[in-house]
């Protein structure tokens, strides 16, 4: 069967899936704050850590006018998960980024991760963090309010289609992100190892723009650690992180303009 209609409308939806060409709207997640300090090794608070590496982003970020910055928190304060999803559907963002620190048993582990949600399933460890990020979250009535019943089997053919679309974009999106990110950091021969999982964290799971969790670092690996509170190393992260974001949506602007001729 033939379906013009239906053929233009997705080519159109392709289109519209791609980060716009004008400014790209980042929504910057610091974790835990507040009373949930997050990982706390020798005096160093990951709360207090990833904001400051988010403010040092930020300022990057709001002096680029291809860019617009949203923080779901600004200051030492808590916000429940649901919270943050919220706050970055409710700003129309176009990416969320999620900053951490990570912590271990093993005071060897290190190095930078980038978490994306897909559809293979999680390694342990992936899942054993996650667990712990999300466990905070779980109040029912919040989760009802997020999911808001949105069941497939209730909406027509086309629009499960268009749904399915947004999704593989957003993954695929998501993907070409953290994929940027090991880039930039593979650039610096004294850069931290970093590698890309998936895990299903509660903010990447729940948000419907391409979004991606960063384990800054290991707070628990003593010489990572002192790294990680120095002024430095921070501003030495929030550029990383800035020039991958620019690169980025270089990408995909150019990807736009490729299928827009």
């Amino acid at each position: 069967m033939n379906f013009p209609f239906l053929k233009q409308s997705l080519g159109a939806l392709l289109i519209l899936c791609s980060p716009p060409a004008f400014a790209l709207h980042i929504m910057l997640d610091p974790g835990h704050g507040g009373v949930d300090t997050g990982a706390v090794y020798g005096g160093a608070k990951e709360a207090e850590l990833v904001l400051k590496v988010a403010q040092k982003l930020q300022t990057l970020l709001a002096k680029d006018e291809k860019f617009k910055v949203t923080m779901t928190r600004t200051s030492d304060r808590n916000l429940s998960l649901p919270e943050r999803v919220k706050m970055a559907e409710g700003s129309k963002a176009d990416l969320f980024v999620s900053l951490h620190a990570n912590a271990a048993s093993d005071q060897r582990a290190k190095g930078v991760e980038f978490f994306f949600q897909n559809n293979l399933p999680p390694d342990e460890d992936a899942l054993f963090l996650a667990s712990q990020e999300n466990q905070m979250v779980l109040n029912s009535r919040e989760l009802h309010d997020i999911s808001g019943g949105d069941e497939l089997s209730k909406k027509g053919d086309v629009a499960a289609i268009v749904e399915d679309l947004h999704r593989q974009n957003r993954l695929s999106s998501s993907l070409r992100l953290t994929q940027t990110l090991t880039q930039v950091w593979g650039t610096d021969n004294n850069a931290a190892q970093a590698t890309i999982k998936q895990a299903p964290f509660y903010v990447i799971s729940k948000t419907t723009m391409p979004s991606v969790l960063i384990e800054i670092g290991f707070l628990t690996n003593p010489r990572e650690a002192k790294k990680l509170v120095s002024a430095e190393y921070q501003n030495d992260l929030a550029q990383k992180i800035y020039t991958a974001l620019q690169s980025y949506k270089e990408k995909m602007d150019n990807h736009e303009a490729k299928i827009l001729n």
